[in-house]
């Protein structure tokens, strides 16, 4: 093998490895350091009911993991792009022995469970999205900024539930305190939409900018179903995916809006032509 093709297959390993790895690890330690997950409470007597609310965080956390590592270091060689989102997958397993040594026995099997599903469904993500590099990149790490301010805020002042792709500042179901939850879910939209008119005005198709824009709220309603639908997470569910088509169709328009705005003006002349003079009668 060429030492030119070795060092590009070793940077599609090494990098989207490490990335996941330290980026995963780093989110879900945050997570129990803040209380934005409690994996050390005891889930008895009620507490079982955000068992699968906290599952599907982490889940969320190590996908989110991958698809940035993957889409950080994308490789230009077409035999190579299958290997950085399974690299990225594996590396994203690094937060189980946290995981296990912060939880007991049984929350730790789930926990780890939920790193799997996370890992999977992210690797699934990472591939997808790995053609749009950048823009894919930028839209992921954007929602998940936009996820931990408002965990950390929201944790810091009040009692909040931290669910994929939503901040419930109430101790309440999303369906009887869908108040206090609407603010991020505008907040998602609202960001989405302008991620989308961003890309397109940098002149990314349509499509691009849709899909990248979007990426993040719709890999977090996709992992509810797959990781667990008991009680509050349940309930969440629902609210996820609404947040991720009403974001979606917000993207559309936005991209829409903003291809139109890099369009070039049919009366403006190209440079270096001179306009067409003007027929008399």
């Amino acid at each position: 093998m060429r030492p030119g093709v070795l060092r590009n297959a070793s940077t599609a390993v090494l990098g989207p490895l490490a990335i996941a790895a330290v980026l995963s690890l780093a989110m879900v330690g945050l997570a129990e350091a803040t209380g934005v997950t409690t994996l050390t409470e005891s889930f008895e007597a009620g507490g079982e009911r955000v068992i699968d609310v906290q599952m599907t965080l982490v889940a969320y956390l190590c996908a989110t993991a991958v698809v940035i590592a993957t889409t950080a270091l994308p490789t230009r060689r077409r035999k190579l792009r299958r290997i950085p989102p399974v690299a990225a997958a594996v590396g994203a397993l690094a937060p189980i022995p946290l995981l296990n040594a912060r939880a007991d026995e049984y929350i730790g099997g789930l926990a780890s469970d939920a790193v799997l599903a996370g890992v999977i469904v992210g690797g699934i993500a990472g591939f997808l999205l790995a053609p749009l590099a950048t823009n894919a990149l930028t839209g992921v790490a954007t929602h998940a900024v936009l996820l931990w301010l408002a965990a950390l805020i929201s944790t810091a002042t009040t009692d909040t539930v931290v669910y994929a792709g939503l901040v419930h500042p109430a101790t309440t179901t999303v369906l009887d305190g869908l108040p206090t939850l609407l603010p991020y879910a505008l907040a998602s939209v609202v960001v989405t939409a302008a991620l989308a008119f961003w890309f397109a005005r940098r002149g990314a198709t349509r499509g691009t900018a849709v899909v990248a824009a979007a990426a993040a709220p719709v890999l977090a309603a996709a992992l509810y179903p797959v990781v667990g639908m008991d009680l509050w997470n349940a309930e969440a569910a629902p609210a996820a995916a609404a947040v991720a088509v009403i974001a979606t169709l917000a993207a559309v328009v936005s991209a829409s809006a903003g291809r139109r705005a890099t369009a070039p003006s049919k009366a403006t002349p190209r440079p270096g032509t001179a306009p067409e003079p003007r027929r008399n009668g």
